[in-house]
């Protein structure tokens, strides 16, 4: 249950609210993920704004309050698949500087199997017609802001950091995607392997002369 308001209270007012500031985003990012937990957990997105209210015990007149309607509240969840995926890919800790490991390493880690309902959700509310997501080119420069410290031990300079930051992201999408719609996990796993040993990296930066840093 989502300890906002409680079912049947009245609605919030003020600055707290629909753009009002810190405390209403961090309110409309608390339900949006208590909503994503409940599609997470057996719920559809099909469901009407009272279902969905009904769902994550709170009115539904609050939802409609921070959001407007269902489709503004399953781009937020939408939202929040992206940061929950984004935390995942946080998770992940490597050492080592080998382009083809680091890649392999991250590829195994975003395509752990407990992760697959979220990415499947968040393909689909991104597919639907009626679930505005204005904001995809923010959250594909969070990708890449995300990779970026993976691909800086490769000591390339900023601006071929994020056009490799933004490969990964666009290879890695590709390949989620055919793992969780249907296709053959071993075949995909083949098919990242592939890519990962075919892989070149720019070179890294040049040193100026005498610099033995």
């Amino acid at each position: 249950m989502v300890n906002v308001v409680q079912k049947g209270a009245r609605p919030p007012t003020g600055p707290a609210t629909i753009g009002g500031g810190p405390r209403a985003a961090a309110a409309r990012d608390k339900l949006a993920d208590a909503v994503l937990t409940h599609l997470l957990d057996g719920g559809s997105p099909g469901e009407s704004l009272r279902a969905l209210a009904a769902g994550v015990g709170v009115s539904h007149s609050l939802l409609l309050y921070h959001f407007g309607s269902t489709a503004g509240l399953l781009a937020e969840v939408h939202a929040a698949c992206e940061r929950r995926e984004r935390k995942h890919l946080a998770a992940l800790r490597i050492t080592g500087r080998q382009p083809v490991s680091v890649m392999r390493a991250m590829w195994q880690h975003l395509a752990q199997p407990r992760m697959w309902p979220i990415y499947r959700l968040g393909f689909a509310l991104r597919l639907r017609d009626d679930v505005p997501t204005p904001g995809q080119d923010r959250e594909r420069e969070a990708w890449v802001s995300a990779l970026e410290p993976l691909v800086a031990a490769f000591d390339l300079d900023p601006v071929r950091a994020r056009d490799e930051s933004l490969l990964w992201v666009a290879t890695c999408r590709g390949l989620l995607w055919e793992l969780v719609t249907g296709a053959d996990p071993k075949r995909v796993h083949h098919a990242a392997e592939r890519f990962f040993t075919h892989y070149q990296p720019p070179r890294p930066r040049s040193r100026p002369v005498g610099n033995s840093s």
